[in-house]
């Protein structure tokens, strides 16, 4: 059982996970505990304009759009393996692309929004 749980695709998957928890600001939130909401001056917002900060709100928006993106390339590399499914590799490339081009754009408007 251990060695099913340390092989070289299980620990890919939590190097990924680890990967997106630092890039969406994981050791932020842990040392900073941000709130989850901040006050502007139209009502609320979970979006700090500023960057250099966030909100945790911010950070789980932000580590699951990238995750979706993860699991793009995930699916991309699982339909560009030989197979003898062809209509099952299309469709894997197809649900792929669009999961890694929706988070890229979702992470583009959040920037510039978050900037702007």
């Amino acid at each position: 059982m251990n060695r099913d749980l340390l092989s070289w695709k299980n620990l890919s998957y939590l190097m990924a996970l680890f990967t997106i928890f630092l890039t969406s600001g994981g050791i932020y939130l842990i040392v900073i505990e941000p709130g989850t909401m901040v006050s502007t001056g139209t009502g609320t917002s979970f979006l700090v304009r500023s960057y250099n900060s966030q909100t945790s709100t911010e950070f789980f928006v932000v580590f699951f759009i990238t995750l979706g993106g993860m699991i793009g390339f995930f699916t991309l590399e699982r339909a560009l393996r030989r197979s003898f499914d062809i209509e099952g590799s299309k469709l894997k490339f197809v649900v792929g692309t669009i999961m890694l081009i929706i988070s890229i754009f979702l992470l583009e408007y959040l920037l510039r929004v978050k900037l702007y």
